[in-house]
């Protein structure tokens, strides 16, 4: 890793983890906020859905603000929002002032995050772009995994609101990093004009968004519906136990990630993405023919790894030849489609179980399927990938 490299990733990589951190904090919290407005289960599970929303719809907006404005004021924006959503939700304790709170949260996360992003992979340069997603990733996973924690402590100290006071902080510290951002984006590269619709419209693009789409769909659709469910109803596990097969999980994950770089960039961004994706088809795969609480862990980290690598590997794909002027407006509606995954992913798996009339051990074939899907597409894409100048 080049110094010029490090010098951008170190300092985004650590403002990413804390434009997320006080959202992580939120988990323990919800259904307490959630109670003390007079809602239930429901209501909490409303308030997580609108932040993946709202980042989802902010994608291609901030995108488009990244090429337009430089991602340096791009981060700017969304970090102030964050403050300012932020210092809101900490002060009202309402229902729905509560999700206006935190969709805003998710839309100024979205602006950063994007902005994040194309600062990696401008940093990183065509030739590295795995290592730019994994530095990206891995401040994101790590946010997640331990600001629950933290979350669940200080909830029981401060009360439920913390969280909100928590990211303000956070991300205020965050702006000193911004400094490390292109504040203009590079130039549009020599070469034929190519429009931001034929790019975004190419096979290329759309392999490597469905791709991500998969991964994420895989990911949320197995953590969080189909091995709750079966753990505590099939298996009569605890919670605990649940939780430490999670965490078992995204362990498997973290300890990919110093490799990662090094599978995507130098065996190459597809093949990696294949090889994961049979992992994941792999783990789903035992898990349904033979369920058992043995299985379960096994399927848990095959899955949990598999589509760890196959997200930053499916941005790479998406990335490849896109115009330096394009990026932003290309990476915006990629994550746009990829995010997608998690909300579709918990509530598509078991709608879809329910109407074929299976088990929920049935949702690890549907999961299947749609990694199987995104890995066809993304060998097809390796014959029509279009030759557009690089970032």
């Amino acid at each position: 890793m080049t110094d010029a490299f490090r010098a951008t990733a170190v300092p985004v990589a650590l403002a990413t983890f804390a434009s997320l951190f006080g959202v992580g904090m939120l988990v323990p919290a919800l259904p307490i906020l959630a109670a003390q407005t007079g809602s239930g289960a429901v209501a909490a599970g409303f308030m997580v859905s609108v932040f993946g929303l709202a980042r989802i719809i902010a994608s291609t907006p901030s995108g488009y603000l990244v090429d337009k404005i430089g991602a340096q004021k791009t981060a700017l924006i969304g970090l102030a929002l964050l403050i300012v959503a932020s210092l809101f939700g900490f002060t009202v304790s309402s229902f729905w002032p509560l999700c206006i709170a935190i969709a805003l949260q998710g839309a100024a996360s979205s602006a950063f995050s994007t902005s994040a992003m194309v600062a990696l992979l401008i940093a990183a340069g065509p030739q590295h772009r795995g290592r730019a997603m994994v530095w990206f990733q891995t401040a994101l996973l790590l946010s997640f995994a331990i600001s629950p924690i933290v979350g669940g402590w200080a909830v029981a100290q401060f009360g439920p609101n913390i969280p909100f006071l928590t990211q303000a902080v956070v991300a205020a510290m965050a702006i000193f990093a911004v400094r490390s951002m292109p504040k203009v984006m590079p130039a549009r590269a020599a070469g034929p004009s190519v429009s931001v619709m034929n790019t975004l419209l190419s096979f290329t693009v759309l392999a490597g968004a469905l791709g991500g789409f998969a991964a994420f769909f895989s990911r949320l659709g197995v953590a969080w519906n189909v091995v709750p469910v079966m753990a505590l109803q099939d298996f009569n596990m605890s919670t605990s136990m649940l939780g430490w097969i999670i965490g078992a999980g995204t362990a498997a994950n973290l300890l990919a990630m110093p490799f990662m770089s090094r599978w995507i960039d130098g065996f190459g961004a597809r093949p990696t993405f294949v090889a994961t994706a049979a992992v994941t088809v792999l783990g789903c795969a035992l898990m349904f023919i033979a369920p058992s609480v043995a299985m379960l862990w096994v399927s848990v980290a095959l899955v949990m790894f598999g589509t760890g690598v196959m997200i930053p590997a499916a941005i790479a794909i998406s990335m490849e030849g896109v115009p330096a002027g394009l990026t932003g407006r290309v990476m915006g509606p990629v994550r746009t489609i990829s995010d997608a995954g998690m909300a579709v992913g918990p509530t598509a798996v078991p709608f879809l179980s329910g109407a074929a009339g299976q088990p929920p051990v049935f949702g690890m074939v549907i999961c299947l399927a749609a990694c199987v899907a995104a890995l066809l597409l993304v060998l097809v894409s390796s014959r029509t990938a279009p030759k557009l100048a690089k970032v």
